[in-house]
């Protein structure tokens, strides 16, 4: 059991860094079924899990924590986050609390959730909202910004292309 100075230590700390996070994510990291409770013989992460996760977060300015909800509630109480529900999350909570590009380090996080399935999303607060799981889901499996842009060049340039192709053909057949 942590002191009571420990705690207010660790809650100043947290209240430092969740103003600096461009996305939190709040996540379970033991497994559970739909009702929230742990099925039997499934353990959650394991430390060389948790490591794992820990280094791929530090890579990208990010940090995982783990701590308690009272913790985590009084650390959120000043900004106002609709639908956000700490004591509603079942189990033991971890955040995600990331500096980097929010949807870089959300993509990253759903990557490695596939890999070890006791990682559960309840949801992320990004740009000063509470969003559910299944929104932080929609953010995370979004293309990347390389991907989109390229995406959007090739519908921009497939006219032109089109066109310069008919173009092509017509002269063909005016040549012969």
């Amino acid at each position: 059991m942590k002191s009571k100075q420990r705690k207010s230590e660790e809650l100043a700390s947290l209240k430092a860094k969740v103003p600096k996070s461009k996305i939190t994510v709040f996540t379970s990291f033991s497994p559970s079924t739909d009702s929230g409770r742990a099925k039997t013989g499934e353990k959650g992460l394991s430390v060389a899990q948790m490591t794992e996760l820990k280094r791929l977060l530090r890579s990208m300015h990010s940090e995982y924590l783990v701590t308690k909800k009272t913790l985590i509630d009084r650390a959120f109480k000043g900004a106002k986050h609709e639908g956000l529900d700490v004591y509603g999350m079942e189990g033991s909570i971890g955040l995600v609390l990331g500096e980097d590009d929010p949807y870089l380090v959300a993509k990253k996080v759903y990557e490695f959730s596939r890999k070890n399935q006791a990682l559960h999303f309840w949801g992320a607060v990004m740009d000063g909202k509470f969003i559910g799981p299944d929104g932080f889901l929609e953010i995370a499996k979004m293309p990347s910004k390389e991907v989109l842009i390229g995406r959007l060049l090739g519908m921009l340039t497939y006219p032109m292309r089109g066109l310069a192709v008919a173009l092509s053909e017509v002269a063909k057949t005016k040549t012969n």
